[in-house]
């Protein structure tokens, strides 16, 4: 039997850490797609500022890849726990704030 390396284990949990981020990359930019045709649609339906009316999309676009580098930076700090619950926690808040976004925009509210 092969003898149970921790430096094999922390690598085997950091290409889970990797692959969970980037489906949530997936996921939140085809999020961020929506919200960019949305945004279109009302622009072009309820003639609003496009500067103001695209901000929270251009904001969570750039914001995205942030937060992804900074939570595998402190992944690779050995602190695991803090860097998944950071993460989580601010693609949420991302997640959240372009619903609202898209609903006030769109006059559903």
């Amino acid at each position: 039997m092969k003898p149970i390396s921790d430096k094999d284990n922390a690598r085997g949990v950091y290409i889970i850490f990797a692959v969970i981020q980037m489906i949530l990359l997936a996921l939140m930019y085809s999020v961020v797609y929506t919200s960019y045709k949305i945004t279109e649609v009302c622009i072009e339906r309820y003639e609003l500022n496009a500067i103001m009316a695209y901000a929270p999309t251009i904001i969570v676009f750039i914001a995205i890849p942030l937060v992804l580098y900074k939570t595998r930076s402190i992944f690779l700090q050995e602190r695991r726990m803090v860097a998944i619950s950071w993460m989580m926690a601010l693609l949420s808040i991302f997640l959240v704030g372009l619903m609202l976004h898209m609903n006030n925009i769109s006059g559903t509210a």
